[in-house]
């Protein structure tokens, strides 16, 4: 006697039934590739950064390295590849823009790379010169915090806070900062030298680091 076919819901039924029972490929899933991070994402001279990685062999001595082969640090992933670290941003002397340099880490069988960026510490304002009383700058500024408040702490010529201002917020990942037009002296003022202290603290501090010191001399009319 002739068996009667299988219906074909059965038949499609049985077809995944049977994928689902192949074993797994050696090895199990595939692993992530290597990744490096790092935080902050821009560094001025000698500042201190994290560095964070993952995917790389587990238990492996790693090394990290800057450009063509200047070593940055070095150590062991943990038992899932992973890697946590402090660094010291290396020596950074330009005075104008950003730098990017390569930083590779590798474990001598993996390795993946990351962009590290360097910055001065630079701010002034255009125009110097003019009626303090009337003036209208603008701002540049480069390498405080990104993301967080820029602000100028007038002292006065006889080393006293007079007030504090804040002319923007910095962008990422450098902290840039470009104002519009904005007077110079919001208040009134006195004669003689006056020093702006440019840093991201909404509290004056003298010994607030990172911090920019500029001069300005307000002289006194001379009489006619």
């Amino acid at each position: 006697m002739m068996s009667r076919s299988m219906p074909r819901r059965a038949l499609a039924l049985a077809a995944i039934l049977s994928l689902a029972l192949v074993p797994a490929a050696a090895g199990g899933a595939e692993s992530e590739d290597p990744a490096v991070r790092l935080k902050p994402r821009c560094y001025l001279s000698g500042e201190e950064g994290l560095l964070t990685a993952t995917g790389f062999t587990p238990n492996a001595t790693w090394t990290a390295r800057l450009g063509r082969g200047r070593r940055l640090g070095s150590g062991s992933t943990d038992g899932e590849g992973r890697i946590r670290a402090t660094f010291t941003a290396p020596a950074y002397r330009g005075t104008s823009g950003t730098r990017e340099l390569t930083l590779t880490v590798s474990d001598g069988e993996l390795s993946a790379s990351t962009i590290l960026r360097m910055s001065p510490l630079t701010a002034s304002f255009s125009p110097r010169t003019g009626d303090p009383a009337t003036m209208r700058v603008r701002w540049r500024v480069l390498g405080l915090a990104a993301k967080r408040g820029v602000y100028v702490h007038y002292v006065r010529p006889n080393g006293k806070h007079r007030r504090t201002l804040r002319i923007g917020t910095a962008r990422a990942p450098c902290g840039v900062l470009k104002t519009g037009p904005i007077a110079l002296f919001p208040f009134d003022f006195s004669y003689g030298r006056w020093t702006f202290q440019v840093d991201s603290s909404r509290r004056y501090s003298a010994d607030t680091v990172p911090r920019l010191l500029i001069r300005f001399d307000i002289e006194k009319p001379k009489d006619d």
